[in-house]
Formats: structure tokens, sequence, C-alpha cells
């Protein structure tokens, strides 16, 4: 048994990774076919969505958390900027109704600059510390939503935001007024959730193709240094500073993309969408999916979104009964998923390596290629 599970084994590594890539990528375009096809409910749809959008967030906290080694527990107030800065600028509370394309862009430098405010003066701290600075500053956020009722509406929330429209409202009502048809006219409106669906995921698709080739790129190689020893780096000619600040500006940036859209997506936006058990959520979708990997951490974060619903349905009739036990069942999943795959689903090489004591040699060949100094010159530069 074992020499065929050794085989089976051997046979799958010898796949090449970008089969298994594009087969996951081909799957998740096709799952809202078996919706069309009466196989999957709506519902699951919508769990899709939504995996998709912390997809995009666990993309952003895995620059952090996996590339440069920062611990962020307030990753969600980021969120909260580009969702609360895409309803503010696009429903009836201020009656501005500003297009898509101008929203996106103005949420995301909204959240830059909100990082950008925490992140000059903390980012000398370390550990705990940046951990509890971090979880202040995002409890700091939605209390300041809460208590500022004549921006955010308080605790009611900010509702009538505009459905995604990619032209504007402004050039989508125009275009209907000219007598464009209805068939024409419902493609300039993004109102469906399978619609959404395939919006959000190009969305991942485009950012991990970035993403991945940013981190192949002397910036993720310098973060990735800052990561496995700081002294070193520095003394290579990494400016610190410069490049931890630069990877939660864009952190920050991609979590307040996410947010614009995951404003358009719900039309209601309210402060209890973003407690501080939403940014451990994600900082558990990056651990559980392996952190430094770009297809863990979206794997990670289609399992916590998916798992939870999987559970609920698995109940059957017993489900008002098993409510109660529901999240008890979720975290003993993702206990026995840390203590017995510490590395993740789809670890990274190096942080594979570290969870299972490898060869110090092998470590020092990876140690190797990060500080690698020839001939005098910097291989690395910032």
């Amino acid at each position: 048994m074992a020499a065929f599970t050794q085989t089976v084994r051997s046979a799958f590594t010898k796949v090449p990774r970008w089969v298994y890539l594009t087969a996951a990528w081909v799957l998740a375009a096709l799952f809202p076919v078996l919706n069309a096809l009466d196989l999957v409910q709506t519902a699951w749809i919508r769990v899709g969505v939504l995996s998709l959008l912390f997809a995009l967030l666990a993309l952003g906290l895995n620059i952090i958390m996996g590339e440069t080694g920062l611990l962020n527990l307030g990753y969600i107030a980021f969120f909260a900027f580009g969702a609360y800065t895409t309803a503010l600028l696009s429903s009836p509370k201020f009656d501005l109704h500003w297009p898509f394309a101008a929203l996106i862009v103005v949420s995301a430098l909204v959240a830059m600059l909100g990082g950008f405010l925490i992140g000059l003066p903390t980012l000398r701290l370390r550990g705990d510390y940046l951990a509890i600075v971090t979880l202040a500053f995002g409890e700091i956020v939605r209390l300041t939503i809460v208590n500022v009722p004549t921006l955010t509406n308080g605790p009611n929330g900010i509702t009538g935001i505009d459905f995604l429209k990619p032209l504007g409202p402004g050039v989508t009502a125009r275009l209907q007024s000219a007598g464009l048809p209805q068939a024409v006219s419902n493609l300039l409106t993004i109102d469906k959730p399978t619609e959404y669906y395939y919006l959000v995921l190009v969305c991942v698709a485009l950012g991990a193709l970035l993403l991945s080739n940013l981190k192949n790129s002397r910036v993720g190689r310098a973060w990735n240094a800052l990561r496995e020893d700081e002294l070193a780096a520095v003394s290579s000619g990494i400016t610190a500073s410069r490049m931890k600040l630069l990877s939660v500006l864009l952190s920050s940036a991609i979590a307040g993309f996410a947010g614009s859209l995951y404003a358009y997506y719900s039309n209601v936006i309210s402060p209890e969408s973003f407690i501080f058990m939403q940014s451990v959520i994600v900082v558990c979708m990056v651990v559980l999916g392996g952190m430094g990997s770009i297809p863990g951490v979206i794997l990670g974060a289609i399992v916590l979104q998916a798992l939870p619903q999987v559970i609920r349905e698995s109940a059957g009739a017993a489900r008002s009964e098993f409510e109660v036990y529901r999240m008890l069942v979720f975290g003993v999943i993702i206990v026995a998923m840390v203590v017995l795959r510490p590395e993740g689903l789809l670890p990274d090489k190096l942080w594979r390596g570290q969870a299972h004591e490898a060869d110090p040699r092998e470590l020092e060949r990876t140690r190797q290629t990060l500080f690698d100094l020839e001939e005098g010159e910097q291989d690395l530069e910032a």
C-alpha cells in the first residue's frame, strides 16, 4: 500500500505545475455553467463571489505576511476604506454617482493613504508590538465609522449603492435614452451574481499574474530577504523602511480595490462587515493556503469561505440544531490543518522547508539565492 501511494504521489509530482493551475482556472470559469444547468444553487454563486473577493484580500495580505514577514491584524480596515469610499461616492448619500473606473482608483488611493499613515510610524516595530498596533488601528477605523453618523450613517450603514456600470451611470443613461436595444443595455450593467463572479474572477487572475511577476522581481526578492534576515538584507544594500512601506502601500491598494468591488456587489455597507474577526479570517486564509504562495492563498480563501456553507448544507434536517456547533466544527478543522500541515495547502518552497526542518544545506542554498554577492557587486538593490 505504501509503495502504491508513493507511486501515485511521484506521478502527480511529475506533472508540471502550470497544468494544475490551468485546470483550476478552467474549472473556476466553468463553475457558473453548473448554475445555468440547475446543478448548483444560486447561493453557491454568491459564495463563489465572496470567495474571490476574499482571495483578493488574501493576495494583498500575503505581500505583508508571506513576502515581507510582517503581521497585520487590522488589514480589514483598508478593505473598509475602499468600500466606504465607493459607497459615499456612488450612493444617494451625497448624490455624486461617480463612474466605476474613477471609483476603483480613488478607493485604492484612499486605502493607500491609510496604509501610509499607519505604516510610516510603525514599521520599525516587529512581532507582537506590530500586531498590537495594527489591531488597534483596525478597531479605531471601525469605531470611527460607527461614531461619525453624519458621514457614514453610523451603525445603520450606507444603502442604495449604484449597480456597477463600467461606463458610468451618466453615460449608460444617455445611451439608454438614445434608444439603445435592451439586450445591449443589459450588458452595460453588472447586477447579477454570475456577472459579478466573472468580473471578480478576472480581477483575481490579473492580480495573481501581476503579483507572481513582482514576486520574482528584485522587489520581491528584497521582501523575501527582509523576511529571512533583516540585518543581512540591510547589509546587502536594501533599504528596509522603503521596502516595508512599499509592501504596505501595495497591499493596502489591493484591499481598497477589493472593498470597492464588495460595495458594488453588496449594495449595502455597514460597520458589521469590518469587525476584527474578519481580519483574523483573512490571516487564516494566508496561513492555511501557504504563506508566500500565491496559488495557496487563493485556495485558502476559497476553502475558508466555502467550508461554512458545506458544513451548513451537510447538516441537512438537523440544520437548526447544527448551527450552534457549526463554527466549532469549522475551528476544529482549521486547527487540525495547522497541526498536520503547518506549511499550508499549497506551500511556497521555502516555507515548506522551514515547516519540515529541511536539510540545512538546502536552506543555505536558498539563502545564497537571496544574498549572493559576486565580485563585490550587490545582487539585491532597492
